[in-house]
Formats: structure tokens, C-alpha cells, sequence
């Protein structure tokens, strides 16, 4: 996987429940997962109904469980594994077929002739808004391989340049008006520490900050790291242990690092060093972006969140929620919400509930809606109708997902279909809600099948083991890893 990706191919034979009880069996001997594993597993384009809405988040808590990890809204688990094996292959899904009759299959036929679906209508970004949109390599200059953090400024991208999976050495930045690449330092990690990996970095006015731990040990350590933002040698600022490491969000003031941990409460180091505080009045608080702080957590994934606190002024701003919403996010100005279990439909609106507006066409994605500058990213529905047999048919012409800007209301789409129900797309993985929105337009979703023996398949602890032959087939993605398209948030006109 490069990058955060929230991608899509279809399942052969598999809902998302019987993938909850699958992953629910696999709980106890699970390792620790991987910052990409639930947005591999929603790497199957999610349907745009109420009932595979629902079963999104039921798959999201269930590797919640799982890990036992902290997950997060812009990256999943933030706590990086690297080479170790994970609960699924996240490229690739399996799925047995029972053999069936030889009869004729019924043709899938629309429900009404003609019928489009609403995301068919919305344009791509690169005609919404082109000065934003550019092809960026995948690749360093050495062959490692990127993976997009956030925007600096309008043209200025912050990359992570990895030597293996999640194993970031360097942070680079990519000019996309001169197409020239800048190494902003080396992330060495600390000497003698087995197991090290970089995970979430966040910028500042002045400076760089990341933090690393160790999460394949079992340890609760952590340690935070600093850089110019012109560059430099990184330098470490110091190391945490307990409950103050585990770190949910990061980010830098002036002078200090300051973050929050997974039960809520913000601590700040500062930059030259010394021993950590944690801030007065932030119990139960959770660092959105640097000064700003919220009363929900990146587990929170249907929890409306009520507050919006300044550190620095410590001034609160109320947040309602209006009736039926949730998993309500705000921003500096507008939130974004969905209706209950029974209407999964977007609504945006300002913090004090005016100008509110519903979004057809788009759907929430479980707490990961809100970007930098208050846009909205959201899935598109496809649904166009139900073959005979009650399955739902798709529009595989739409984009993947859309970009909302609240301030102007203009609505673009991200991603590529492959014409076969695949398609992905990833987000920055800075701490703060990102800038960044990127794909591979080369990656194509393949199905390959062959028979076996049906005891070989994976199953259930407790389930019989079947005898015969079976039909398996594995869908996965293959190609491209040669260029991204970025849309950078930053480059965008926020005029009408």
C-alpha cells in the first residue's frame, strides 16, 4: 500500500458482516496492525446505501479491537508496524464460491431505464479546480518510495521517503511548479532502538515535529523529533513513557511540541528539551490542529463532538449538533454530519448552525470527513438500481469519492474508476487534517480464480472443516506505482 489508501475493488462472496465475525475470530491471535489496514479493507468500493454505510463502521470497530491500537480519522492506526505480517494482506481479498447449478444467470437489469447515479453528474478536480491539481513521481530519487504527508504551500508538497513499507528515512519536498525535489532532512530515529518507526509529523510556522515509537514490542514509549521548516538535521527532543506515550495526535507551537493521548489530555515538551506538562483544563481534550483542541477522539467514530477549544486562550466554542445527526465534526467554521443509522446522508452547515445545506449524492465515511481548510471528503453513490436478484448495480463512471468546499460550494471528484468496481485514492498522513488528496491513475483492479481444496481455505477456529473442491478467487490491485495525482487543498481559490 502507498499512502493512506481508501480504496475499492469488489468482494466475491463476501459481505462486510461475515468479515466482522472473521476478523471478530481472529481477535486473540491478531498482531499489531498497520496505519493502512482499514482504509485496505475498505479498499472495496463501498456501496453507497445505509447498509454497507453501517458496515463500514462495524468493520471499523472491529479492528479497533483487534489492534488494541488507537484509530484514527486521517490514516487509521497511526502506529506504524513495518515488516511484520498483518491480520489480511491488504491488496488483495479472497473469497471462495460454492459451485452452482449450470443454468443461466439472470441478467443484471437497472431498476428504471436510463438511470444515472447522482455522482455521475460531479466533475473531476483536475476541471473544478486545475491549478490545484498535478502528476507528482512516486518514487525518490533513489527509488524509495513516497508517501504524501501534506501541503507546505500552494505549489510545495511535504513527503515521506520510505525504504520499506512504513519505514521512513527522510522527509522531502516536491516542488510542483519547477518539478524539483529537496531532501528536508533524515529520519534516523534514535540510536540503539530496536524497532524504531516514524509515525505522524505535523508543521508549524517555524518548524517540523514527529514522533516515533516502538509498536511492535508492546512498549509505552514514544519520542518526538523537530526540524527547521527550511530544513535541516533533525533533532530529538525527548522521550516519553506511559500514558503520555501513547500518542494520539502531535503538533508544535512556537516553542514546544505539544500532543494528545488516546483517553484525552494535552501535553507539551519544549523544542530545546525538558521534562513534559500536561496543559491545565484539557482533560478529555484531543488535539485537532495546533491551537486548536476538540472533545472527540479518533475512536469517537459516531460520537457528535459539542466543543472547540483554543490552548492558547483556552476559549471554548460550543458545537450543536442539529437533531439526528452524527458523528458531527467541526472545523474552524463549518462542520459536517450524517443522519442516523437510518439516513447516512451528508450535511454541512457553520458552527452556529447556519447556512446548512444537504449534500446529495454523498455519503459519510465514519468520522474521516473533515480535511485542512474545512473541506469535506466523502464517498459517491453509484447505485443506479437492483438486478433480479436484489443486487445492487453500480455506475462505475463516477469518481471515487468528492472533495466539498463548504466556502464555495463547489464539489469535485477524486479518484479513478477502473470500469470493474476498483478504485482508490489516499490522504496525507499529517496529524493535522491534511492538504493532501492523491491517487494512482495506473492501478487496476484484477480477479484472478482456480480451484482448491476447500479445507485449505482459511476459517473460523470453530467451523467444520469442509471437504472437496471449491472455486477461490482473489481480487486485487496491480500496475501504476510510477506517478500520483495530487490535488493540494492549499492551491485552491476559496472565492466563489
Amino acid at each position: 500500500m502507498d499512502g493512506s489508501w481508501d480504496g475499492a475493488g469488489p468482494v466475491d462472496g463476501r459481505s462486510e458482516a461475515d468479515l466482522v465475525r472473521t476478523l471478530a475470530k481472529a481477535a486473540d491471535s491478531a498482531p499489531e496492525p498497520v496505519r493502512d489496514l482499514l482504509g485496505a479493507i475498505e479498499r472495496r468500493r463501498v456501496r453507497r446505501t445505509r447498509r454497507r454505510a453501517q458496515s463500514i463502521l462495524a468493520v471499523a470497530a472491529v479492528i479497533a479491537v483487534i489492534g488494541g491500537g488507537t484509530a484514527v480519522a486521517r490514516g487509521v492506526f497511526p502506529h506504524r508496524g513495518g515488516e511484520g505480517p498483518i491480520l489480511a494482506d491488504a491488496t488483495a481479498t479472497a473469497a471462495a464460491e460454492t459451485p452452482t447449478s449450470s443454468g443461466p444467470k439472470p441478467t443484471p437489469k437497472p431498476s428504471r431505464s436510463g438511470t444515472r447515479a447522482p455522482g455521475a453528474a460531479i466533475r473531476p478536480a483536475a476541471e473544478v479546480w486545475p491549478a490545484a491539481v498535478s502528476k507528482i513521481p512516486a518514487k525518490s530519487a533513489d527509488g524509495w518510495k513516497y508517501r504524501p504527508i501534506t501541503a507546505l504551500s500552494a505549489t510545495e508538497l511535504l513527503l515521506a521517503a520510505e525504504s520499506s513499507f512504513e519505514k521512513a528515512g527522510r522527509l522531502e519536498v516536491y516542488d510542483t511548479a519547477s518539478r524539483s525535489r529537496t531532501v528536508l532532512a533524515e529520519t534516523p530515529g534514535p540510536e540503539g532502538v530496536k524497532g524504531y518507526f516514524m509515525q505522524s509529523a505535523d508543521v508549524g510556522a517555524e518548524h517540523v515535529v514527529w514522533y516515533g515509537t516502538t509498536p511492535n514490542n508492546g512498549d509505552k514509549w514514544a519520542d518526538f523529533w523537530v526540524v527547521p521548516r527550511s530544513g535541516g538535521t533533525a533533532r530529538q527532543i525527548g522521550e516519553v513513557t506511559g500514558e503520555q506515550a501513547e500518542v494520539q495526535a502531535v503538533g508544535v507551537s512556537a516553542d514546544s511540541v505539544v500532543w494528545s493521548v488516546d483517553k484525552g489530555g494535552i501535553y507539551r515538551m519544549p523544542l530545546s528539551g525538558g521534562a513534559p506538562e500536561r496543559i491545565g483544563g484539557t482533560d478529555g481534550l484531543h488535539l485537532l490542529s495546533w491551537p486548536w483542541a476538540t472533545d472527540v477522539g479518533e475512536r469517537d467514530f459516531q460520537k457528535s463532538q459539542t466543543e472547540l477549544v483554543n490552548l492558547e486562550t483556552m476559549q471554548t466554542f460550543e458545537v450543536r449538533a442539529s437533531d439526528g445527526m452524527t458523528a458531527f465534526r467541526c472545523g474552524l467554521e463549518w462542520c459536517f454530519g450524517s443522519g442516523d443509522s437510518e439516513d447516512n446522508r451528508v450535511v454541512a452547515e457553520r458552527m452556529d448552525g447556519s447556512q446548512r445545506r444537504t449534500l446529495p449524492g454523498l455519503y459519510a465515511m465514519g468520522g474521516r470527513d473533515l480535511l485542512a481548510r474545512d473541506f469535506g471528503l466523502f464517498h459517491v453513490s453509484g447505485v443506479v438500481g437492483r438486478d433480479e436478484r436484489g443486487e445492487e448495480i453500480e455506475d462505475h463512471s463516477v469518481p471515487v469519492a468528492a472533495l466539498y468546499d463548504p466556502a464555495t460550494g463547489k464539489l469535485a471528484g477524486i479518484g479513478k474508476s477502473d470500469g470493474k468496481g476498483g478504485g482508490g485514492y489516499g490522504h496525507g498522513t499529517s496529524s493535522s487534517p491534511t492538504s493532501i488528496i492523491y491517487w494512482d491513475e495506473e492501478r487496476r483492479t484484477v480477479r484472478r480464480c482456480e480451484t482448491v481444496d476447500a479445507a485449505d481455505l482459511p476459517r473460523p477456529s470453530d467451523a467444520p472443516v469442509p471437504t472437496g473442491k471449491t472455486r477461490s478467487c482473489e481480487t486485487a490491485e496491480e500496475g501504476g506505482g510510477k506517478e500520483f495525482t495530487v490535488v493540494n487543498l492549499l492551491a485552491i481559490p476559496r472565492t466563489e
